[in-house]
Formats: structure tokens, sequence, C-alpha cells
């Protein structure tokens, strides 16, 4: 099996956040016994699983900043890193963030200058500029591209050399659905792209070098590439979860807190609305969409950072506060605590 991966990634944002370690490349490093994957980032951390823990030979990783330039750090000794994980990870990473940040002052930014700490070619991995020959014959291309709009630019430059039924994933920065339809447009122009390309996603859900997880896209793959991939996921990220595709920027991406606090407060609604209330899943859903559609349309009218000029979050202390019962009970205080301090 080849497995192409599109982008090196630069570790000066994960640095920059405050909020990431390097717990999973830890992991992995110590059970195969190669320390120097203990501080590998973004895609570099997927192909060294990939080889180690799946047995893939065949990897090749695409970036322009090969050719322009990639700081390598070497102020960390690897194994004084996973020594320092096992224990308390921010016991090492805010000097490892400290230095990042120092670097990155002077550093162009990607596709000009790049931050990694490990060399991919040091690992086995082998690298290129040219995205058409890493994705010549790849069975897989694992895509890590710029914000979705410049995808379609970068893709149609190689999209003529993908092998027909070869699985096509994202790992971030463009929703499973503009991703599926990049290769719809492209096979629309009457390029040579072969119609039976299998799109889906390799979804880490937060930074790889820190969690050992994925997801898996449903809806535009075959059964077999989905069984595929959450085979290679589950043995290569430890934890592989499949979900729609339209589903996958909610659950994965920034919005995913908004996300987790919608879904919670739908399904404590629903169980204090139908099982203490007794109403009927028809009433309760139709007040949950109500609910919904007009918060949205509220937002999408006035602009996210106007709505409390429009809803003054106290309108809801006196009303909200009638449900706080059942499965809603448990969540419910918590919210309005939160909506008091908004509150005018």
């Amino acid at each position: 099996m080849k497995v192409a991966i599109l982008g090196a990634g630069c570790y000066r944002t994960h640095a920059a956040s405050g909020i990431t370690n390097f717990s999973r490349a830890c992991e992995v490093a110590e059970s195969v016994g190669k320390p120097e994957i203990a501080m590998t980032h973004s895609t570099i951390t997927m192909g060294a699983e990939l080889k180690e823990l799946c047995g893939i030979k065949d990897i090749v990783i695409s970036d322009p900043v090969f050719e322009n330039g990639i700081m390598f750090i070497d102020d960390f000794e690897y194994e004084n890193v996973i020594e320092a994980h096992k224990e308390n990870p921010e016991n090492v990473m805010p000097d490892i963030r400290a230095k990042v940040n120092e670097v990155a002052k002077d550093l162009p930014k990607p596709p000009k200058g790049a931050i990694h700490f490990t060399d991919p070619e040091d690992l086995g991995l082998k690298i290129t500029t040219d995205d058409v020959e890493a994705v010549a014959d790849a069975d897989w291309i694992m895509t890590w591209l710029p914000k979705g709009d410049m995808q379609m630019g970068i893709i149609e430059k190689f999209a003529d050399n993908i092998k027909e039924g070869a699985i096509l994933t994202h790992a971030c920065t463009v929703p499973t659905t503009m991703f599926q339809k990049i290769f719809e447009d492209l096979t629309s122009a009457e390029m040579n792209i072969a119609p039976k390309v299998n799109v889906s996603s390799y979804h880490p859900g937060a930074v790889p070098e820190m969690k050992g997880q994925v997801y898996i896209a449903e809806g535009y793959a075959n059964a077999d590439s989905i069984n595929k991939l959450v085979e290679l996921g589950q043995t290569a990220r430890g934890n592989a979860y499949t979900l729609p595709a339209e589903l996958l920027g909610p659950v994965c991406d920034m919005c995913s807190a908004l996300t987790a606090i919608t879904y919670a407060g739908i399904l404590g609604y629903r169980d204090s609305v139908m099982d203490v209330l007794g109403a009927p899943a028809g009433f309760a859903q139709m007040m949950a969409k109500e609910s919904l559609e007009q918060i949205t349309t509220l937002m999408e009218k006035v602009d996210i950072d106007k709505m409390e000029d429009h809803l003054d979050p106290a309108a809801l202390l006196g009303t909200a506060d009638s449900m706080n019962f059942g499965a809603t009970g448990e969540i419910l205080p918590t919210i309005l605590e939160a909506l008091e301090k908004r509150s005018k």
C-alpha cells in the first residue's frame, strides 16, 4: 500500500495555542522503541504511526516547505520529553512552547518556512515537494492542506494523476462536504480524474501528537474504503470513530464545544419533556427545531458579536428555570449561571 501525505504542518500555531502536548507521540515512540517519534507533530506523527504500527513502508510526504526550508529545533532530548510526559507534560511543554515562539519571530510562515523537531527522513519517511509525484499510484492520499477556499487550486494540479479507486481524506481546514464537491467539480470540468474516488476524512479531532484518535466521514466512500480506514485508524491512532460526513466539522473542529453544549441540551431537554412531562416525540422535536432555527436566524440576522443587543441573556432566566427538572436539571443550573453573568 502506498500512502501520500500532502502537507507537513508547522508547530508554531500549536505552541502559540498553549494547550497542546506530545502525549500520543511519546506513547508511540516508547511503544516502538524510537524516541525520535516523541516530538513529531501533525501529519508526521500520523505517518510515523502508519509506518511503525501498521507496517506501511511506502509513505511519502509532500510539502513545498521541504524546498524553502524547515527549521529543526534540537534543544530537547527526546528521552527527557518522554519521561516528562509520563508524569506531567507541563513539566516540559512551557520551555518547548517558549523556544518555538522565539524561533517563529524570525522564520517565514508556511509554505516558506516551518518548525519541526524531527526530520521525517530520519523516521524512514520519504519527502518531496512535488504533489504529482507523491500521489502517483497512491492507494490513499491524506491531505493536510491550507484553508478550504485554496484547496481547489492545489488539488487540480495533481488530480489527473489520482489512481482510480483511491481513498482521499482530509485532516482539517475543510468540511468533508466541500472536499467532496472539489472532486465533483473537477470531474465535471472534464479533467481525467478518475470518477470513482473514495472521499472521506482522517481527522484527528485535535492535534495528532496529543491525542490518539481519528474521525472517519461516511457518505461518499464505499464500504471497503471506510472499513480500511477504520482498521488502519484503530491500529495507528488507537481509536477510530465513524460519523456522517455532514457532522465531521461540528464534532471535530473548533465549534465542537458548541456542538457538545447544544447536543447535551437537546438530549436533556428531550428526556425531560418526554419522560417527565409525557409529551410525544413529535411535539418535543417541533419545539426543539423552533429553538435551534430561531437562534440561528437571530445570529445570521444581527451577527454573532451583536446578539446580546437583541436578546438579553436575562430574558431566559425567568423562563428556562421552569424546566429545571429531570435530565435538563443536571445541566441547566450551570447554563443559567453563565447567562446571568452575561445579563445587562
